[in-house]
């Protein structure tokens, strides 16, 4: 099953890369009516928009100095690729992560690019927020929506720092790969995540409808 799994996702490598490139656009504007809600209804995102802009305060003054250290970051982007090794059915062996910013985590099997590439576009710790805000009435409690603004931007900051051209695991699935898979990505998260804030799970379903639906009129122009 590991085996055939890795297969089908690194097969699937290139044509997900350009797909997902091809989507941008559509990701893009789909965010319009989203960030025009946002403005419309200000209350509904004042709580995500104050979590969002505690956490920025904290990271200028205190997380982004290399005295705060990364141990937290790091673990969580460690625990990111743990997560994606045991969805693809690899059985993880070993997580570790330094005050100094180093990890790893080591796993079973061949592995594929979905587990490197994981950890700079999938907001682990926003997810998990938002999954107990599923499950709460009206889309959750205030400060639910307040610590899932804090998330978003801890999210942000910590992918900002890692994405550099050292960074093992950008090495190993390939620059041009993520300069291709990436944005788009990144876009299609934080659009969902926005859209969730802004009129809940059912707002996330109308913005990914929207996204394969101007994907696919992009698509008809052109071949038309």
């Amino acid at each position: 099953m590991q085996r055939s799994i890795n297969r089908l996702i690194n097969g699937l490598k290139w044509p997900v890369a350009v797909l997902t490139l091809f989507m941008l656009p559509g990701a893009t504007s789909a965010l319009g009516p989203v960030f025009a809600t946002l403005l419309d209804f200000p209350e509904r995102t004042a709580p995500f928009v104050s979590g969002f802009i505690m956490y920025t305060l904290g990271w200028y003054f205190i997380f982004r100095k290399r005295s705060a250290g990364a141990y937290l970051s790091t673990l969580e982007h460690e625990l990111t690729h743990a997560l994606f090794a045991l969805l693809t059915f690899h059985k993880v062996t070993g997580i570790k992560a330094s005050w100094s910013g180093k990890g790893s985590m080591h796993f079973e099997g061949g592995g594929n690019w979905l587990i490197m590439v994981a950890p700079y576009f999938v907001p682990t710790v926003s997810l998990a927020v938002m999954a107990l805000m599923f499950f709460m009435d009206d889309g959750g409690a205030h400060a639910l929506h307040v610590l899932l603004g804090a998330t978003v931007c801890y999210h942000a900051t910590s992918t900002w720092n890692e994405t550099h051209r050292h960074q093992t695991d950008l090495q190993g699935v390939g620059f041009l790969f993520a300069l291709l898979f990436l944005p788009a990505a990144n876009v299609l998260s934080y659009g969902l995540i926005l859209s969730v804030v802004v009129g809940g799970w059912p707002e996330g379903g109308a913005y990914l409808m929207a996204v394969l639906s101007s994907t696919w009129d992009l698509a008809a122009n052109l071949i038309r």
